[in-house]
């Protein structure tokens, strides 16, 4: 199976090489070119975990942690090379998207859509793509079992306390001021509080709030109608199942 590094490089990189050096690499554990590890880690580099044996940091590896690339420069449109790990990154269909928090509407459709990768940052501090598990969806050091269904549940809820003027800080921590659950209505705020809170503190609450934006016009692919017939019941909740009535 290839490593998610080497996905990207065979996307996008058009053959980029930064070293010759042979051996096996500490990023991906396959063989290959590129430099030597001790040589190019830096002293701050603290995810020796998810580290192969090895002596290189292979050609692969290089271009998922550069840090002034052109390619993503031009992908993106900007005036300079990019830093490979302020973006977002997701694979769908084998196109390669480099994105940002500014396009949460775009990665939402992309992952509802059937993205075959995503790779999600937050902060753009630390590079995190090279932690990815395949068959995951990843927000920075979080790893979750993709579930469409729920996350178009989620977000929709989610995505309605917003519409009635609640804070996306009240919807993820669970703590809603009064005058606000009064100005929505009650049982207004419960229809959709209710979903929700089963599942705040999860990797899949974390993951889909994440994704919230302000815009009432959000893309979604599960409508409106779709998620008011989809419920939440307690024996379902053991095991992330939905059940529909």
């Amino acid at each position: 199976m290839k490593h998610t590094c080497e996905q990207i490089y065979e996307i996008g990189a058009t053959n980029k090489i930064y070293g010759s050096e042979k051996g096996t690499c500490r990023i991906t554990g396959k063989e290959g070119t590129g430099l030597l590890f001790d040589k190019w880690v830096r002293d701050t580099f603290n995810d020796h975990d998810f580290l192969f044996p090895g002596t290189i940091i292979s050609n692969e590896a290089l271009f998922c942690f550069d840090e002034a690339s052109e390619i993503i420069q031009k992908k993106t449109g900007r005036d300079k090379p990019q830093r490979f790990r302020t973006y977002s990154h997701i694979v769908k269909d084998g196109e390669w998207h480099c994105v940002t928090k500014a396009d949460k509407r775009l990665i939402l459709q992309l992952i509802i859509e059937g993205a075959e990768m995503v790779c999600l940052t937050e902060t753009g501090q630390k590079h995190v793509l090279f932690k990815h598990r395949t068959g995951f969806w990843q927000l920075d050091d979080l790893h979750v079992k993709p579930d469409v269904e729920l996350l178009g549940l989620l977000h929709f809820h989610m995505s309605e306390l917003l519409a009635y003027q609640f804070s996306q800080a009240e919807i993820i921590n669970g703590d809603y001021k009064s005058n606000r659950i009064l100005k929505a209505g009650l049982k207004n705020w419960q229809e959709h509080e209710s979903i929700i809170k089963e599942y705040r503190g999860s990797g899949i609450f974390d993951f889909t709030a994440f994704m919230l934006f302000t815009d009432k016009n959000y893309i979604n692919n599960v409508t409106r109608e779709d998620t008011k017939k989809l419920e939440i019941k307690p024996s379902s909740l053991d095991n992330g199942q939905l059940q529909m009535f």
